[in-house]
C-alpha cells in the first residue's frame, strides 16, 4: 500500500506502510525488556554495514545541503528506521512462522481485495485488465491506465501518481511471497505457497518490473537447491537427477513464456532489453561517468539527466557526493553481501544451526532483490521501503535464530537438561 497517502509535510509522504512501522514501534516500547534484548542481538548483526552507511547518509548531506535534495537522505534514515523496528518486531516475536505466513498472504490478498474496490469505481476490473492483456498484449493499458489510474484514485489533489508506482508494489508483493514461504513449517507440501507463487508470477510479469522478475527466476531455482542441499541425498546420481529437474523446470518456464501470442510477443520484446528502458539507462550511466571523471574527488551534487537521478546507486553516490561516499557505499554492500554468504554456507554445511521452525532457504531468498535492485532502481539507486523491509526481515529472522539456538544450547547445558538427558 506505499501508493496510499496520508499525510505530507516538507516533501515527505507519509504513507500507509509508514504509519504501520510507527505504530509497530510504539508496541514495541510497551514490552521494553523483549525491545532491550532484541536490540542488544540485532545490533552486532547489522551494526557494521549500518553505520557505514549511516556515516555515506551524513556526508551524502552535507554535499547536498544548501542544494535541493529532493529528500533522499530524510526518506533513507526514515526507511532504514521502519527497516530496523520491522526487525526488531521479527526478533521480539521470535521470528514466529505464524505472524510470516498470516502476513504473507495479507498483504498479498489486501492489495487485490484494495484495488479491485478501486478499480470497480472507476468501471474496470483485474479479470477485465488480464484477459485484454491476454488477448491484445496491450502492457501499455496496464501501466497507464489500468494500474496508474488506481493508484490515482486516492492521491490528493494535485499528485500526480508516476507509472513507475507499480514497480514498488512488486518489490513489495515479492518480499510479501517469500515471508510468506519461509513460514510453512509442515513436512507436507506448500500448496498454499506454491498456488500464490504461480499467481503472483504471473502478476509480476503483467507489472513486468525486470528486476523482481529476474530475481524471481534466480531465487526460487535458488531456494530449491538450497532445500536440495540442507536435506542431503543417499547418493551422487540422487543429486545430480533432482538438480537436472530444478533446470528443466527454469527451461519450461522460459519456453510457456516465449509462447506465441500477443501478449508473450510483447513481453519477448520488453524482456529482451532492447526498448527505450535500458537505451536510457545506458545513457544515463555514460553521462554519469563523464561527470565523475571531471570530478572523481568531491562529486558534482545533485545533477539530473532529463529531469531524472542516475538509476544507480554506486555511480550515483560517485556523482553527488564523490570518492569517499562511494567507497562508504560499496563497503555497506559487500558487508551485506559476506554476511548473506557466511548466511548461506551455514546452512548448507550445518543444517543443524538453524533451528527456528522456518524455511532457510527462503530466508536466503530476502536480500537478493535489495542487492540487485540498487543497480537500477530510482531515486539515485537508494533502496526503497520494499527492499529495506527484505533486508532488515533477513537480519531480523537470522538474529532470531541466532537468539533461539543460544537459549536452546543453554537449556542443554542446565542441570535440569542434563537429567534429562540422563533419563
Amino acid at each position: 500500500m506505499t501508493w496510499i497517502q496520508v499525510a505530507s509535510a516538507a516533501g515527505f509522504q507519509l504513507k500507509v506502510p509508514y504509519v504501520a512501522a510507527i505504530v509497530l514501534g510504539i508496541v514495541l516500547c510497551g514490552f521494553p525488556n523483549r525491545f532491550a534484548a532484541g536490540l542488544s542481538g540485532l545490533l552486532p548483526a547489522v551494526f557494521p554495514w549500518l553505520i557505514v552507511y549511516m556515516i555515506y547518509l551524513a556526508l551524502l548531506s552535507i554535499n547536498l545541503a544548501g542544494a535541493p535534495s529532493k529528500g533522499i537522505v530524510l526518506r533513507q534514515v526514515f526507511f532504514v528506521i521502519c527497516g530496523m523496528t520491522f526487525a526488531l518486531g521479527l526478533v521480539a516475536a521470535k521470528a514466529d512462522n505464524r505472524i510470516l505466513r498470516r502476513g504473507g498472504v495479507l498483504a498479498i490478498v489486501l492489495f487485490f481485495l484494495v484495488t479491485e474496490y478501486l478499480a470497480r469505481q472507476i468501471g474496470v476490473s483485474w479479470v477485465s485488465a488480464i484477459t485484454r492483456f491476454a488477448t491484445t498484449g496491450d502492457l501499455d493499458y496496464i501501466f497507464y491506465h489500468f494500474l496508474r489510474e488506481i493508484f490515482q484514485t486516492v492521491a490528493p489533489a494535485g499528485v500526480e501518481v508516476p507509472a513507475s508506482e507499480k514497480n514498488i508494489v512488486a518489490v513489495c508483493m515479492f518480499t510479501a511471497l517469500i515471508l510468506l514461504r519461509s513460514g510453512h513449517t509442515s513436512t507436507r507440501p506448500d500448496f498454499v505457497g506454491i498456488a500464490l507463487t504461480v499467481f503472483l508470477l504471473g502478476v509480476l510479469v503483467i507489472f513486468n518490473t525486470r528486476s523482481v522478475l529476474m530475481i524471481s527466476a534466480l531465487g526460487i531455482p535458488i531456494a530449491a537447491w538450497i532445500r536440495l542441499l540442507r536435506e542431503g541425498v543417499r547418493n551422487p546420481g540422487e543429486f545430480y537427477v533432482k538438480s537436472f529437474a530444478i533446470l528443466v523446470l527454469a527451461i519450461v518456464l522460459i519456453l510457456l513464456l516465449s509462447a506465441g501470442s500477443a501478449a508473450m510477443d510483447e513481453l519477448e520484446s520488453r524482456l529482451s532489453f532492447n526498448d527505450n528502458s535500458t537505451e536510457g539507462r545506458l545513457t544515463q550511466y555514460g553521462w554519469a561517468l563523464a561527470h565523475i571523471e571531471r570530478n572523481p574527488l568531491r562529486g558534482s551534487g545533485l545533477i539530473e539527466i532529463n529531469g531524472q537521478l542516475v538509476h544507480n546507486l554506486f555511480l550515483g553516490a560517485w556523482l553527488h557526493a564523490g570518492l569517499v561516499p562511494f567507497l562508504l557505499v560499496v563497503s555497506t554492500y559487500l558487508l551485506m553481501i559476506v554476511s548473506w554468504l557466511r548466511f548461506v554456507a551455514t546452512i548448507v554445511v550445518r543444517p543443524a544451526q538453524w533451528v527456528l521452525p522456518l524455511r532457510a532457504e527462503w530466508v536466503a531468498v530476502l536480500p537478493m532483490l535489495p542487492f540487485f535492485r540498487v543497480w537500477v532502481a530510482g531515486d539515485a539507486g537508494h533502496p526503497g521501503f520494499g527492499e529495506w523491509i527484505a533486508l532488515s526481515a533477513f537480519f531480523g529472522i537470522v538474529t532470531a535464530n541466532r537468539l533461539a539456538q543460544r537459549s536452546t544450547s543453554q537449556r542443554s547445558k542446565s542441570p535440569s537438561g542434563i537429567n534429562v538427558a540422563v533419563t
